[in-house]
């Protein structure tokens, strides 16, 4: 069974090449290198999103916003020109529930299948074939799609009906946006108070105050000043603002999410929205007169 896949960025890519070890692939992305070296992989290019779905009756998605997925579906070349009876969408976007669960009221009157099936574990778990796959489908809908997500991860969790995928994504994003701050925060700390950094990290993974931020980021990345993680300020930002605005609309405060959120909002100001998220290290770096991040 060939499967299409649309938007082979830093993580589709990485996605992408894992569902390519099990399945041919039929690939659309406007990078031409990308899909240039998709094809040195095995896989076959489409010239446009039509064109994978007149070839695929299964077809991932990811893409920067829902936005960008109205566009990719509803929009001139889009999936749902093309798209037979019987499609299944999946989209591993971080998006807006709210949009999704609008998207997939539209694609069922054209019997067209949407699910939401974001992705937590950088591109290291994508391609290791361990990260976290979060679905949002109706219990038919799932049975449908996991056996073809077994391809990416064995930790396929099935969340709830269309758009909890994208709920539980946003929650996640606000958890690590919030830890990834408070741990340049209290590593800067212990380091502005002689403890140095390397050591201040192995003592608090080892602590109460571990987090999967300080276990899997601090060391290996920011403290060897690697800050390229393959994920943008802007993506951040956009992540966390939405967990904000999901919690505005379901009623549950969320003071620490807009704590994260301003804090995103002066990095990026700084330094761009299409800077690493961990760039901010430096900015705390700076505030505090101490050196996490070598220069």
């Amino acid at each position: 069974m060939t499967i299409g896949y649309v938007g082979l960025g830093a993580m589709g890519g990485a996605l992408a090449a894992r569902l390519l070890r099990k399945h041919p692939l039929l690939v659309h992305d406007k990078d031409r290198d990308t899909t240039a070296h998709f094809e040195e992989l095995g896989a076959v290019v489409a010239r446009s999103a039509a064109e994978v779905a007149s070839g695929c009756d299964t077809i991932f998605l990811c893409l920067p916003t829902s936005d960008h997925v109205r566009s990719v579906v509803f929009g001139r070349d889009g999936l749902l020109g093309s798209a037979r009876p019987g499609t299944t969408i999946i989209d591993q976007t971080t998006g807006d529930p709210h949009a999704t669960r609008e998207m997939a009221e539209e694609l069922a009157r054209h019997e067209v299948t949407l699910v939401d099936a974001p992705v937590s574990g950088g591109r290291a778990g994508a391609a290791a074939g361990t990260i976290a796959i979060m679905i949002g489908a109706s219990a038919t809908g799932f049975a449908r799609v996991r056996p073809v997500l077994g391809a990416i991860s064995p930790n396929v969790f099935h969340a709830g009906p269309v758009g909890a995928g994208h709920t539980i994504k946003l929650v996640n994003n606000l958890l690590s946006g919030a830890q990834r701050f408070l741990a340049f925060e209290g590593v800067a700390l212990a380091a502005k108070n002689g403890i140095d950094p390397r050591t201040a990290v192995e003592i608090l993974q080892a602590s109460g105050g571990r987090n999967a931020y300080l276990e899997r980021v601090m060391i290996p990345q920011v403290v060897e000043g690697r800050l390229d993680i393959g994920f943008t300020l802007g993506l951040a930002h956009k992540d966390v603002r939405l967990a904000c605005e999901l919690g505005g609309d379901s009623g549950v405060p969320t003071p620490y999410g807009d704590l994260t959120l301003s804090l995103l909002q002066n990095a990026l100001d700084e330094n761009g929205a299409g800077a690493q998220v961990d760039t901010a290290a430096r900015i705390v770096d700076r505030l505090a007169g101490t050196r996490v991040v070598p220069s």
